[in-house]
């Protein structure tokens, strides 16, 4: 991977007291909180004392479970006075909003996004779209570094199998590193899965169907030859609103919300995927509109932002529509 050299000569120069700051994007996921996380772990074995974790607005409910693997404080829209910034899988500053970085802060990128319009300015890019998870760049270059720690293993393979979807996005390389983690440590699969899954207690099952029933009394259906799009609005769960607008027969799902800034979630099936549909390139393309950023897998993906949700929905139904009209029946 790019910038390997210039990050080990970068480690070897720090000082003990060195104040070190590791950042995650907005409604922090698990593959950059525990990225975080375990790279904070790293850090702290290194015998660097002035390490911690900042959060842009929020931490997904089904990242809350890793917090009790890190060592170091996590907070919300830090001050930023640290000299080094590494930042996790995140590819655009919008998505760091509203944590400010000194101009004179050295940043490390590390992340399985490619940014091509705005690109993160850094100092340090340790990238690979090839990977599907920023989690498994980081066991990487654990492994380079000679680094092992079953609590930084524990919650790289959970954010792993949140990020693939329990391996449904998965690849080759995925599967390498899931089971040089396995071969280490005495984990089960369904026993990591725990950590990432989706909070259940009976309030929120309740806000969840509502969102859902919600969803449905106000989705919009767009018809293309013999494919479906829904759209709709909530307030909350618009990713879990996709899910089940394709189990009801939708080809393609988008989702939006106002509520504390503009969200959007995209879904679609996974023959429209093999045919070429790339919903994390559409959502990156709308976060200009948004006044955000976005971006994800070929099937699922998302966008963060400030406003013109309405106008997001039908920019990204033209383009969806437009690939639909050039797929074949076969």
């Amino acid at each position: 991977m790019r910038g390997e050299r210039k990050l080990k000569n970068l480690l070897k120069s720090l000082k003990r007291d060195e104040g070190i700051i590791l950042l995650c994007h907005h409604n922090a996921d698990p593959d950059s909180l525990g990225s975080a996380i375990a790279f904070s772990n790293f850090l702290l074995d290194r015998g660097l004392r002035n390490v911690r974790i900042g959060v842009a607005q929020s931490i997904a409910s089904y990242s809350r479970r890793l917090l009790k693997f890190s060592r170091v404080p996590i907070e919300r829209n830090p001050k930023i006075s640290e000299r080094v910034v590494f930042i996790f899988d995140t590819s655009s500053l919008e998505q760091l909003e509203p944590i400010k970085i000194p101009p004179n802060a050295k940043l490390i990128v590390i992340d399985h996004h490619v940014e091509k319009e705005n690109p993160i300015p850094a100092d340090i890019s340790v990238i690979d779209p090839k990977r599907t998870s920023t989690a498994e760049i980081v066991w990487e270059l654990f492994k380079k570094l000679g680094y092992k720690d079953e609590d930084s293993a524990k919650v790289l393979l959970a954010a792993i199998i949140s990020d693939t979807s329990s391996f449904r996005y998965a690849n080759a390389k995925t599967f390498k590193t899931v089971s040089e983690i396995l071969e280490l440590y005495d984990f089960s699969i369904s026993e990591v899965s725990q950590l990432v899954a989706p909070v259940s207690d009976e309030n929120v099952e309740q806000s969840k169907r509502i969102a859902v029933l919600k969803a449905c009394q106000r989705m919009e259906i767009h018809k293309v030859r013999k494919f479906i799009i829904v759209t709709s609005k909530v307030s909350a769960y618009e990713a879990l609103a996709c899910k089940v607008f394709l189990q009801l027969g939708a080809d393609v799902a988008i989702v939006g919300s106002e509520k504390d800034g503009v969200r959007i979630s995209a879904r679609a099936k996974d023959y429209l995927v093999k045919k070429g549909l790339h919903l994390g390139k559409l959502m990156e393309k709308v976060g200009p509109i948004i006044g955000g950023s976005g971006g994800g897998h070929p099937g699922a993906a998302g966008a963060n932002g400030k406003e013109n949700l309405d106008e997001a929905i039908k920019f990204l139904v033209k383009e969806v529509q437009r690939f639909l009209k050039g797929v074949g029946d076969g």
